[in-house]
């Protein structure tokens, strides 16, 4: 009986790490395509790619749907493992919810300067995109 409970607790174990592995993964995947498409953007920006008006409304939109993936992996649990997570953001919740909400807010605004056609206009709110990146980046990834 004793080997039967411990066998039972091995696998709820092994079923508790996949899902904080599957967390993990779905996270990276999330900020692995925005990255993608913010880099076009800022490529664009900054004159490294030719300004088509239509290619970067797809690219915001893109990162404006990406904005809202990725908070749905940091379960608890999730600061082990394959992860540049800081522990921070679980004692920090509330600022990093914030950060969130504020990646998410600018992504909105980048799409309605996209669906502007106005490239200065664009420019400035990729700039604010990656202000709230990096002062996210700054306090809760490790590098």
């Amino acid at each position: 009986m004793f080997a039967f409970a411990l066998a039972c607790l091995a696998v709820a174990s092994q079923a508790q790490d996949r899902k904080i592995e599957s967390a993990i993964k779905h996270r990276k995947s999330a900020f692995t395509l925005m990255s993608t498409y913010v880099n076009r953007l800022v490529q664009t920006s900054e004159g490294g790619r030719p300004y088509n008006a239509a290619q970067s409304l797809e690219d915001a939109r893109a990162v404006e749907f990406l904005s809202r993936l990725p908070w749905e992996g940091f379960v608890p649990g999730s600061e082990r493992g394959d992860t540049r997570a800081k522990d921070d953001i679980w004692f920090e919740e509330d600022r990093f919810k914030t950060l969130a909400t504020e990646l998410q807010s600018r992504a909105g605004a980048m799409t309605k300067a996209a669906e502007s056609g106005n490239l200065p206009r664009l420019r400035s709110t990729i700039d604010d995109l990656r202000d709230v990146c990096s002062r996210c980046h700054k306090v809760f990834r490790k590098d």
